[in-house]
């Protein structure tokens, strides 16, 4: 069996973290450890998940990283994956903490591994929380506008996607990638803070002739965007970093220069629409937000 780091970050967030390690410690596939990275949390979580550990609440092996600053969704991450790296692990799973996974949703996920050594990542369907209806079964990216989409987000599952493919990307919430991709394209950029940050390592991938595989017998649940206020109500710094990196991915992936020249007019358009959608769904902290939108044009 070939050896995996599961990578979880804690953010204020007690509760869910603690769901989330429940339901991995019931796992199937069992040569794994868990790297669990605090991002410089004020909430006491990181303190309570240790002294859980401490006392025997997990049957599986935690090793417990606190950052002294908010390094972001992929300066989290990158900081466990080079520990796990250096320390000889193949494979290595980013898992949102505010997830639960089934028992054999990490078996499948190293199945595509081990059978397929062109595929580089592999991720899993996933479900809105507590529900059968889809949130990610595929990725789509428009490397023209840098607009990426989830195919059939929104529908319930009647196995319409059960079928194993090639897709764009797979979403940071469950990816699994192997130790080469790691060798040849590097970690995902930190700067990008929040967003897009593993859309673009994704793209670099797919540039450097890995294979993106989406695999439906891998089935978890995600409470979506937990950290940033939930779907319908998202913190007003979501839209700088969504605007800004949106841009940055395409003109850090593409060679195409008619490409760049559309990510860079898309910005515009969709910080009008951002704009709009403040006061047509009367959005609250409406000058802050419009700070952060304009803020993301000029990144």
């Amino acid at each position: 069996m070939n050896k995996v780091a599961i990578i979880i970050l804690n953010w204020n967030n007690y509760k869910d973290t603690t769901e989330c390690l429940q339901s991995v410690d019931k796992l199937d596939y069992k040569d794994f450890c868990v790297f669990l990275v605090d991002n410089h949390s004020q909430d006491h979580s990181f303190r309570k998940l240790k002294e859980d550990y401490e006392h025997r609440q997990y049957n599986m092996a935690i090793m417990f990283i606190q950052s002294t600053e908010n390094l972001g969704f992929a300066g989290g991450n990158n900081l466990a994956i080079k520990q796990a790296y250096d320390q000889g692990y193949s494979y290595f799973w980013l898992l949102n903490n505010d997830t639960v996974v089934l028992p054999d949703s990490l078996i499948y996920l190293v199945e595509e591994m081990d059978t397929d050594p062109n595929t580089g990542m592999a991720g899993s369907k996933i479900y809105y929380y507590g529900t059968r209806t889809i949130w990610f079964a595929g990725g789509k990216i428009n490397t023209f506008t840098g607009r990426a989409r989830h195919p059939g987000i929104g529908e319930s599952d009647c196995g319409q996607y059960d079928v194993r493919r090639e897709v764009d990307y797979i979403t940071g919430c469950s990816l699994l990638v192997r130790r080469e991709v790691i060798d040849s394209v590097g970690l995902m950029k930190k700067k990008y803070f929040l967003y897009f940050e593993e859309a673009e390592w994704n793209l670099r991938a797919r540039n450097g002739g890995w294979k993106m595989i989406y695999r439906p017998e891998s089935v978890i649940f995600h409470k979506v965007s937990i950290s940033t206020g939930g779907e319908k109500k998202q913190a007003p710094f979501v839209a700088f970093y969504e605007i800004r990196n949106a841009y940055w991915m395409i003109k850090e992936t593409q060679q195409n220069r008619i490409k760049i020249c559309v990510s860079f007019l898309y910005k515009y358009y969709q910080a009008l629409r951002k704009i709009m959608d403040i006061y047509r769904f009367k959005q609250d902290k409406k000058i802050i937000r419009i700070k952060y939108i304009i803020k993301g044009l000029l990144n």
